[in-house]
C-alpha cells in the first residue's frame, strides 16, 4: 500500500495540485499554454503572501511604526520639510519599524507579539521587511546626497552619524546578498547553512540603531534629544526581550517550514 509522505513542508502531499502542475509541463511542451492560468496561479500566490502579512501584524508592529513616525514629526515640526527632511522619514521608518519587525517576527510571544509559528511564513514576512528597509535606506541616501549637492557641501561622511550610516549600507548589502544565497540554499538542499547570517543581522540592525540616535543628536541640541532617543531605545527594548527570553513553544514542534 502506498502511503503519502509529508513534504519538506510538513504537509500531505496534494494529488490535484500535482496533477494539475503535470498538465501545465505538458501543455507548455505542447506550446498550449494558457497565459490567463498563469496570471491567476501568480496572482494568487502573491494575494497569499500578502494575507499572511496582514494576518501576523501584531501590536509591536504597530508600537514600532508609531514610534518611528513620531520621531518623523517631530523632526518635521523643527526642521521643516525638504529633501532632508525624506532622507530623515526614509531612514528612521526603515530602521526603527521595519528593521525591528524583521527581528520580531522570528521571536514571536504572547501579548504584544503574537504570531504564526509557521517557519514559511515569518520567512516571507522577514524577506519583505528586509526588501522594505533596502528600498527606504538607498532612496533615504539618494535623499540626503540630493539635499547636500544643492547646498554645495560634500557628499563623503565627516561625522559620527555618517561614517555610521555608511557602515550600516554596507553590512545592509552584506546582509541581504546572504540571506538571498541561504534563501536559494534552503529551497534546493532544504537543509540551514550561512549560519552568521544572524549574527551579520543583529550587527546590522544595532549599526542601524546607533546611527539613528547619531542623527538625533544632530538635530535636537537639546533636552529633547533624550526624549526621542528613548523612543528609538523603547523599539529595541522589545527586540532584546524577545531574543533573550526562551523561544520554545508547541508551535516550533512541527517540521520547519519552507
Amino acid at each position: 500500500m502506498d502511503l503519502d509522505l509529508p513534504t519538506s513542508r510538513g504537509q500531505l502531499p496534494m494529488k490535484e495540485e500535482e496533477e494539475e502542475d503535470r498538465a501545465t509541463v505538458l501543455s507548455s511542451i505542447t506550446g498550449d499554454e494558457d497565459e490567463d492560468d498563469h496570471v491567476q496561479s501568480y496572482s494568487y500566490a502573491h494575494s497569499v503572501v500578502w494575507s499572511e502579512l496582514r494576518s501576523n501584524i501584531a501590536p509591536l508592529s504597530w508600537f514600532c511604526l508609531a514610534a518611528a513616525l513620531a520621531v518623523c514629526v517631530a523632526v518635521a515640526l523643527k526642521k521643516g520639510l525638504n529633501l532632508y527632511f525624506v532622507h530623515i522619514l526614509l531612514m528612521t521608518v526603515a530602521w526603527v519599524a521595519f528593521s525591528s519587525e524583521a527581528l520580531l517576527v522570528y521571536r514571536p510571544f504572547d501579548g504584544l507579539n503574537t504570531r504564526s509559528p509557521n517557519r514559511r511564513i515569518q520567512r516571507n514576512i522577514h524577506k519583505i521587511m528586509l526588501y522594505s528597509v533596502g528600498a527606504c535606506t538607498l532612496l533615504g541616501l539618494a535623499a540626503i546626497l540630493f539635499s547636500r549637492a544643492m547646498a554645495g557641501k560634500r557628499l563623503f561622511p565627516h561625522n559620527w552619524h555618517g561614517w555610521m550610516g555608511f557602515i550600516t549600507i554596507g553590512l545592509m548589502l552584506l546582509q541581504m546578498e546572504i540571506g538571498r544565497r541561504k534563501l536559494k540554499h534552503l529551497q534546493f538542499q532544504g537543509r540551514t547553512i550561512y549560519e552568521w547570517h544572524a549574527v551579520v543581522g543583529k550587527l546590522t540592525y544595532a549599526s542601524g540603531i546607533a546611527s539613528t540616535l547619531f542623527g538625533l543628536g544632530h538635530i535636537f541640541r537639546d533636552e529633547m534629544v533624550y526624549v526621542w532617543s528613548a523612543v528609538v531605545c523603547s523599539v529595541v527594548v522589545f527586540v532584546i526581550y524577545a531574543y533573550i527570553r526562551p523561544n520554545k513553544s508547541s508551535g516550533y514542534a512541527v517540521v520547519d517550514q519552507l
